[in-house]
């Protein structure tokens, strides 16, 4: 028997956010998650009606950079992950960018009606065929994330005084999307 509250009864085992147990099972299924041959518990997309928009869409992407630090000839490699939320309205086939600030929104809304399953696999599926067309745009957005990056890691460099050192990023392959999740406006 196993509780995930205290106190437990003799015999009982505590399941706290930190035990082996609970541990590895959020492991497993996060990495299920990510995984794109496996199919596991935790999904990375989603579809909610809701009264926070007028019209569709939003991507998580996790952007991959090395930051190369050249000091006289010798150059090592950090390598720095970033995830950043960026949405569209509309179809891929016609994105509207929106703000930073209105994706970061996004999260939060509240779901105010249900979505048929065979429509929600459909808008789903619209966006991830359409994700060709969306990468010239996703690929823009790793590249000024980089430099946001670069120029945060200079001047923590600056500030620590070390001189003779520069710095370059490098991004490394196209930004993964790591979920799709489609906002369609709350039915009237």
């Amino acid at each position: 028997m196993a509780r995930f509250e205290l106190p437990v009864q003799e015999g009982e085992l505590h399941l706290s956010r930190t035990h082996p147990a609970v541990e590895a099972l959020a492991n497993h299924v996060l990495n299920a998650a990510l995984d794109p041959v496996l199919t596991g518990p935790a999904r990375r997309s989603g579809i909610i009606r809701t009264a926070a928009v007028a019209r569709r869409t939003t991507l998580l992407l996790r952007h991959r950079f090395h930051i190369v630090t050249r000091v006289g000839d010798e150059e090592r490699q950090l390598l720095a992950e970033d995830a950043q939320l960026v949405a569209f309205a509309g179809s891929p086939q016609n994105p509207e960018w929106l703000p930073a600030e209105a994706a970061a929104r996004l999260p939060d809304a509240e779901p105010e009606g249900n979505v048929n399953p065979d429509q929600a696999r459909d808008f789903l599926q619209r966006v991830i065929d359409g994700i060709a067309l969306l990468q010239p745009r996703l690929v823009q957005f790793a590249e000024e994330r980089g430099r946001e990056l670069l120029e945060a890691h200079g001047r923590v460099r600056q500030a620590s005084r070390a001189r003779g050192v520069k710095h370059r990023i490098e991004a490394q392959d196209e930004p993964d999307v790591l979920g799709v999740f489609v906002y369609l406006p709350k039915a009237v």
